[in-house]
């Protein structure tokens, strides 16, 4: 009996210890023990930490002997931690992470989201309207139904023309705006229907008009017309078939469409100057010859606003991997046998042909066509899976699109339409390692990956400075971890 009470005291006074030990060392770190250094932040820095995009990420130190993981935003150039992983906010986030005592972060995939209006089952709300376009005896009709926008339509008479359809329309947001919508079913398979979305100046017939269009027939194809002359492009992959999602952008003096099979990674398809006005109309659209009955379209998720209104898209780009590793996504404004020259955020720069090993212009590409990118035979890669052997000549923006113009001593010269033919040009193997001082790797969800300098951060974006595209800016939302790399 005394053994056992001595031994129970001996329980009690162990418990006590640790309770003590514990107490002690949460109010060292304020609950939130932290084995990187940090830099205290003044007050006034914090102020509006909750308006800033929270990521979530785990952070290691450089030799990996210890970590911590949570929320954190980019405030004032600087990385602060507010929650753990559990969310619960922690009790000291004036504290910035010192970006020269990490060794790798990772960041957690961001939440897509699926931007839609919600529309309530029976007639289309205001401010939409619908009418017959042209001339269309049997009309047509416009309901919502399940929350999807159902368009019944009919055709002209046989010897009429075929420009007339059925639209239902409200006006377009002014400046930078969108539509996109998922194409769910055409009950049709006549050889001349389609159906799709349209931005118009006007509900006139001769009024000019971008269409957007997917059918069972075709592939996804855009039309604009003015002054009743047409210009057409067919969608060089022949996937795009109703259950599709399409989309349309105004923005910055143009009319872009896209076409997407998911709803969340988008594949460009041709671009128009917007001539719209102010008073252009957005419409759905049913237009076909299906002879002496209607037919119907269903439009799901439809949605229309202003372009901010959709946060960071996932729009397919050029993916170049250069020689040495770097693998970037950039807009191609053109190229010649010696250099490339880039576009969008990265334009002005130019980059040595002779440093590029690849270029996919389609992307992911199966697995199964690895051994046609590793370098070992410069060509193209076709999105049939056929591999040309030639010799990269230019890649130019004609009427029809960015177009590239390969030469073979088998073939000749042979043109090749980049919104969707190719898959990919190959030029010449890519290193498997890291650049000798290059401090630092930057992967990001594309499939990127930047080496470079300098590390630092901007608004919402980390920037670094790297050898053949001097400084680059990738938001945080694309990116997937950054890594120092060792001085080995």
């Amino acid at each position: 009996m005394y053994q056992v009470k001595l031994k129970s005291l001996r329980y009690g006074v162990s418990l006590f210890l640790i309770v003590l030990t514990f107490q002690s060392y949460s109010k060292i770190t304020k609950g939130n023990p932290n084995p990187f250094p940090e830099i205290t932040a003044s007050e006034d820095n914090l102020k509006g930490l909750s308006d800033h995009d929270e990521f979530r990420v785990d952070i290691a130190n450089q030799d990996g002997s210890s970590s911590w993981g949570g929320h954190i935003i980019l405030k004032d150039n600087k990385l602060y931690k507010t929650k753990n992983h559990e969310g619960i906010p922690l009790e000291d986030n004036s504290k910035s992470i010192d970006i020269n005592g990490f060794g790798k972060i990772i960041f957690y995939e961001p939440k897509s989201t699926k931007y839609f209006n919600s529309l309530k089952d029976g007639q289309l709300p205001q401010p939409w309207k619908q009418s017959v376009v042209g001339d269309l005896p049997r009309g047509g009709e416009a309901i919502i139904k399940n929350g999807s926008i159902i368009l019944e339509t009919s055709s002209p008479d046989r010897n009429a023309t075929f420009s007339s359809f059925y639209a239902a329309y409200r006006p377009l947001p002014k400046g930078d705006s969108y539509i996109t919508t998922k194409v769910s079913r055409i009950d049709t398979y006549e050889q001349e229907t389609k159906s799709g979305i349209m931005i118009r100046s006007s509900i006139n017939p001769d009024s000019e008009n971008i269409f957007l269009a997917l059918s069972h027939r075709r592939p996804a194809s855009i039309h604009h017309t003015t002054n009743n002359d047409t210009f057409s492009k067919v969608d060089p992959r022949s996937n795009s078939r109703p259950g599709h999602w399409i989309r349309l952008i105004r923005e910055k003096g143009n009319i872009t469409g896209y076409v997407s099979a998911d709803g969340e990674n988008w594949r460009e398809l041709m671009s128009f100057p917007d001539n719209m006005g102010e008073s252009a109309i957005a419409c759905v659209v049913g237009q076909g010859r299906k002879p002496r009955r209607k037919w119907a379209t269903v439009f799901d998720q439809f949605s229309l606003g202003p372009l901010k209104e959709l946060g960071p898209q996932k729009i397919m780009t050029p993916k170049i991997a250069l020689a040495d590793g770097t693998i970037i996504h950039s807009p191609i404004l053109s190229a010649t046998k010696s250099i490339i020259r880039l576009a969008g955020k990265n334009s002005g720069k130019v980059i040595p042909s002779l440093t590029v090993s690849r270029i996919e212009f389609n992307h992911p590409i199966d697995g199964k066509f690895d051994r046609f990118l590793d370098g070992r035979r410069r060509g193209v890669l076709l999105s049939g899976g056929d591999f040309f052997e030639c010799e990269l000549t230019n890649i130019l923006r004609t009427q029809k699109g960015l177009e590239m113009t390969c030469s073979s001593s088998l073939f000749g010269t042979k043109v090749f339409d980049l919104s969707g033919a190719v898959d990919a040009m190959v030029l010449r193997t890519a290193s498997k390692t890291t650049p000798v001082g290059q401090n630092y790797t930057i992967l990001t969800w594309q499939g990127g990956r930047i080496y470079g300098n300098n590390l630092r951060f901007s608004a919402e974006a980390a920037l670094i400075d790297t050898i053949r595209l001097r400084t680059q800016e990738i938001p945080l939302n694309q990116i997937k971890s950054i890594t120092k790399n060792s001085k080995t």
